[in-house]
């Protein structure tokens, strides 16, 4: 994602098996001498498999993280700490034409985590939270997908990726998503999933129901070895026989 402007801004960057993707798009919506800003929503490495690429073609631009994703980015970066910015959660940012806020979003699978707001085009990043798990290739919008489809695929991401949910109160997870819902934006990104175009409100309110839910129980060893067993036959079906 990009935000286009005076000082152009580029959100997070993918994860390292997608470098090359990554790079060769971002680059044919804003040339690397204009970027400004490189926002890091957080350390992991499916966000951060670019960064010190991106810092290299861009000698304009600052690294833009929270205290403590710095710190955690130390541990395995070294950036010149001159082209650092810090914006804590509620904190703001002129990027010439507009001021964006980093606003946390109400699930994260990460203590450093922080979302972006910008006003001018009213649209509001929240990194994993939001997310959509899909079969097969994911379409742009969620309004392209079947109603059942992207609940599934919904309330399965948004807890699975965020264990730490059943351990809080309700109305804790609930004033996170009102939060976001008060923005008023008219788009929200997901670093995982279609971006929702038609309905901000439902997807916020989405996301209260998950604190009356219960947590999502993910395969064990044996059950693993079963889909792997299961995809192996499946691929056995299709591979010519062997013959003696």
């Amino acid at each position: 994602m990009v935000l286009l402007g005076k000082e152009p801004m580029i959100l997070d960057t993918l994860a390292i098996v997608h470098r090359d993707y990554f790079l060769e798009e971002v680059f044919n919506i804003v040339e690397p001498e204009d970027v400004r800003w490189l926002f890091l929503s957080h350390e992991d490495r499916d966000h951060s498999g670019s960064i010190m690429e991106v810092l290299a073609r861009c000698p304009k631009a600052k690294l833009v993280t929270n205290f403590l994703g710095l710190g955690k980015l130390h541990e395995e970066f070294d950036f010149d700490p001159r082209r650092i910015h810090i914006l804590n959660d509620g904190g703001t940012l002129d990027i010439g034409d507009r001021t964006v806020a980093a606003i946390r979003p109400p699930l994260y699978d990460s203590s450093a985590t922080t979302g972006i707001w910008d006003p001018k085009s009213e649209i509001y990043y929240g990194a994993d939270c939001f997310g959509v798990v899909t079969s097969g290739e994911a379409p742009h919008y969620i309004d392209e997908m079947k109603e059942s489809d992207y609940e599934d695929g919904f309330f399965f991401m948004n807890r699975a990726n965020h264990i730490w949910f059943e351990h809080v109160k309700p109305e804790a997870l609930a004033e996170g998503a009102e939060r976001i819902k008060s923005l008023g934006a008219r788009m929200i990104v997901s670093g995982h999933g279609p971006v929702e175009r038609r309905n901000v409100g439902k997807m916020c309110d989405m996301i209260k129901r998950i604190g009356d839910m219960p947590a999502i129980q993910l395969p064990d060893n044996d059950a693993y070895v079963a889909m792997l067993d299961a995809a192996d036959g499946e691929a056995g079906k299709t591979s010519s026989p062997l013959v003696a």
